[in-house]
């Protein structure tokens, strides 16, 4: 068939692709190729440099939160501001990290200087981790050091 339109998709002349100065062809994505690989919109962007600015207040908000009056929401700000310290903690029975391995394939040596970096670094938390336990009761209930029933 003389002059038959080749199919959109087909990469051939339905692209235009004949049509562009040489020095525009090679600046095209190859097929396969993304113009946009991460997938972000610039709105994206702008969303989440709000959110990191919002981030401090919302935590201070969680704080104050951790002392309310409603022991559901108390628990529910302790939760969230534990998550964010220590990060989620995983579901039963999954299979064991990289830190349980590393740690496993360390000889007894590497393990003590590593346990002693450990507690080097959480020296300098204790303080402040002590002082907030001074000031909310919530926290205190959270950790286990004190039971809701008492000093009601």
């Amino acid at each position: 068939m003389k002059g038959a339109r080749k199919r959109m998709g087909s990469g051939g002349t339905a692209r235009g692709i004949d049509r562009l100065y040489p020095a525009m062809r090679t600046r095209m994505w190859q097929p396969g190729q993304s113009g946009n690989p991460s997938g972000n919109s610039g709105e994206y962007g702008v969303a989440i440099k709000l959110a990191q600015r919002a981030a401090p207040k919302a935590m201070r908000r969680l704080i104050e939160l951790m002392d309310s009056e409603d022991e559901r929401v108390a628990a529910v700000a302790c939760n969230s501001i534990l998550d964010r310290a220590l990060g989620k903690s995983k579901p039963a029975g999954e299979a064991k990290d990289d830190l349980v391995s590393r740690v496993e394939a360390m000889s007894p040596e590497e393990r003590v200087r590593m346990a002693r970096e450990l507690l080097e670094r959480a020296k300098r938390y204790v303080p402040a981790f002590e002082a907030a336990l001074s000031k909310s009761r919530s926290l205190r209930l959270a950790c286990g050091l004190e039971r809701s029933g008492e000093g009601d």
